[in-house]
């Protein structure tokens, strides 16, 4: 039986206690079997009764529960203790209500027995709520200390370990398994014979049914299964396996060895940990650096802010931090209160090392090393990702990305930046909803991608100095894959030293990188945790604007060369409007390359009017740099032309946003007042609350 206590109140199952009640439980205690045997009696029955004197204390709870047993109803209840409380003024109403209280406590006693399992598990014999109730409890009981069944979005989950690394992942129950786990925490009985003897059964379908689709499972909530350390939002460390009560189930592969940092973190182990990092990702070949050159930048301890500013004295390379950061990323995942910013791996040629690098740090993160190819369609890509989400990967990677057609998904726009995944499994018409936790990793030469996608990513260019970069020799590492491997708990140590580090000094905000809508939080933590950890650690981000390069979409340059020819020709503003079929034939004056359908049997610039038109629809208020022109919005008149309506350039003026302030800190995360902490006093709450 549950119980949580408080000042004033006891409960106890799913009766409330108040003091006053329990002194009048305590006073029943040898009649509580005369009151649970007593008839159900009516109001009139009890109205027919003639008392001399002030009726006793069980004279009116067996009077209760004679009507509570009648089901005669909660007003004729009331009626039956104002009527008592009119006719003996001794009997004040608060009186009456404790009476009531402990009465209430008393015929239920049975139920809540039953919700013990004491000899409630007989099926065609106990009533089905009972039988509920039985199962309920069984599995909360069962789940109490060391927890195997949790519930994750809804849905009844276990950990399981799959694949020869034996990983663990998050897998949903079905009902038949389900059943499975069910039967074995539960004893179900039937009577045989002359009815003195059972035989064990499995749990009934109805049964199984109804537990499989109640809402308030009496299981922890597990928010994800991680195989690294973690930090949670109030900045405690999860290190020892097992669950733990912020909803994270901590899995270390065999053999993993991760020493927790010290509470005060010295100038010495701080400079260790930058050289256990700077130790595996040395020799790529990041932003063109060599081996020496970033040696000397990461142990450089001057406080210089730009990368590629001074003679000799620089920041760190921005790859290098963006690498340094993604490794960071779910180790403080639960501090980041957002999405956080996918990591691009751009490489200039083949065999440039982008694979290795990204599974070095996919076997830190998450100590296996696995990737995808991206799907080519959409249907594909939803459906890889609702399954990736679904079994809680730390990290979701994607290979070998294409170069020769820009990367344009709404779906991947969407899981970058939400907190929350929502979408319609394939087949199914009922919609999915899932919190996205996972880190993104992109590898490809060159990949180029939307402008909206773009935006919202972070870049870790490799630019090799050599034509054959698959034929460079004096790695420092021969395997690094291996050493990475054999050496995760110490890379792992030396990461959770910086974020130590980080909180000690009171989570400052960083004040160099730039503020990206919707990836505050995001900036604020990472950014963070880089730039105290070195004073010249302050590039980490400052190369979006090679970002823009390297990722854009080609297809993006012809609009901006389309609408500059226009702004030139007409000028902006409603003066300088245009048809589609006149811009179509600038279009073609000019050999301006377009994602655009073509007349059939036309050259290669000769663009359906309709459809270039269609395609302005689509970027209608959107603004563009026109070079000289300024920047505009694009716009279409609201009246009609003699081939259409027409569409004008509309000049604006660019706001910039204000730079962070840099007195600002980072303040823990807090929890909204009386939300109930997942994993938090789940064994407290009584979740069967049936009959």
């Amino acid at each position: 039986m549950a119980e949580a206590k408080s000042t004033n109140v006891t409960i106890i199952g799913k009766t409330r206690m108040s003091d006053g009640a329990q002194k009048v439980l305590h006073e029943l205690t040898d009649d509580q079997k005369k009151i649970q045997k007593c008839e159900p009696l009516s109001y009139a029955d009890t109205m027919e009764q003639q008392w001399k004197v002030t009726p006793q204390t069980l004279d009116l709870a067996l009077m209760l529960a004679g009507l509570i047993r009648s089901g005669e109803g909660e007003m004729v209840i009331r009626n039956f203790m104002t009527t008592m409380k009119a006719r003996w003024p001794a009997l004040d109403m608060p009186y009456l209500r404790n009476v009531r209280g402990a009465v209430e406590v008393i015929l239920d006693a049975k139920k809540r027995s039953a919700a013990k399992g004491d000899d409630t598990n007989v099926i065609e014999e106990d009533d089905f709520l009972t039988l509920c109730n039985y199962a309920l409890t069984s599995i909360e009981r069962d789940n109490l200390w060391n927890p195997h069944l949790f519930q994750h979005d809804g849905n009844w989950v276990e950990i399981q370990h799959l694949g020869e690394e034996q990983a663990a992942r998050i897998v949903n129950l079905d009902r038949d398994t389900f059943a499975a786990r069910l039967n074995l925490v539960t004893s179900w009985r039937k009577r045989v014979g002359d009815g003195t003897a059972f035989r064990s059964v499995s749990a009934p379908k109805d049964v199984v049914s109804q537990v499989f689709a109640h809402a308030e499972k009496p299981v922890p909530e597990l928010r994800a299964v991680v195989t690294a350390p973690m930090f949670t939002a109030d900045g405690e460390l999860i290190i020892t396996p097992g669950y733990h009560n912020s909803g994270y189930y901590y899995a270390p592969p065999d053999g993993l060895n991760v020493s927790p940092p010290p509470r005060q973190i010295t100038e010495e182990l701080l400079a260790e940990a930058r050289e256990t990092l700077l130790d595996i990702l040395c020799d790529f070949e990041m932003d063109g650096v060599s081996r020496v050159e970033l040696e000397k930048a990461v142990r450089r301890s001057t406080r210089v802010k730009k990368w590629g500013t001074g003679e000799g004295k620089t920041a760190v390379p921005p790859s290098f931090l963006s690498a340094v950061g993604f490794m960071l990323e779910q180790i403080v995942r639960p501090m980041i209160d957002g999405p956080v910013m996918p990591l691009l791996i751009s490489k200039t040629a083949r065999r440039a090392g982008g694979g290795l690098l990204a599974s070095v740090m996919l076997t830190v993160i998450r100590g296996t090393a696995g990737m995808r190819p991206l799907a080519k369609n959409e249907d594909e890509r939803r459906k890889a990702i609702l399954a990736a989400l679904r079994s809680g990967s730390s990290v979701i990677a994607w290979d070998n990305l294409p170069t020769g057609r820009t990367i344009d998904s709404p779906t991947l726009a969407t899981l970058f930046t939400e907190g929350v995944y929502i979408d319609r499994e394939l087949g199914v018409s009922t919609e999915r909803s899932i919190r996205v936790r996972s880190s993104f990793l992109l590898v490809g030469n060159r990949p180029p991608f939307s402008d909206e996608l773009v935006q919202r990513l972070s870049l870790l260019e490799l630019l090799p100095q050599t034509a054959s970069p698959e034929t460079r020799t004096g790695w420092k590492h021969d395997d690094l894959s291996t050493y990475a491997r054999e050496n995760r708990g110490r890379i792992l140590s030396s990461l959770l030293v910086l974020v130590q580090h980080w909180l000690n000094k009171d989570q400052p905000k960083p004040k160099h990188p730039p503020v990206i809508g919707r990836f505050e939080s995001y900036r604020n933590v990472i950014g963070g945790i880089l730039e105290t950890a070195s004073p010249n650690w302050t590039s980490w981000q400052s190369n979006r604007e090679k970002l823009a390069k390297v990722a854009k979409d080609s297809e993006e340059d012809g609009w901006r060369e389309l609408f500059e020819k226009w702004a030139d020709g007409r000028g902006t503003g409603l003066a300088g409007k245009i048809e589609a079929r006149d811009l179509a034939d600038i279009a073609q004056d000019q050999e301006i390359g377009l994602d655009v359908p073509r007349i059939r049997d036309g050259g290669q610039f000769e663009y359906n009017p309709r459809a270039l038109g269609k395609a302005l629809t689509g970027m209608q208020e959107r603004i563009f740099d026109l070079g000289d022109n300024g920047s505009a919005k694009l716009l279409q008149s609201d009246k009609r032309g003699k081939g259409g309506y027409p569409w004008y350039l509309e000049p604006v003026e660019v706001r910039g946003v204000e730079e962070a302030s840099k007195g600002d800190n980072v303040k823990p995360l807090t929890r909204i007042k009386g939300r109930r902490r997942i994993g938090d006093e789940r064994q407290t709450k009584r979740v069967a609350n049936y009959g």
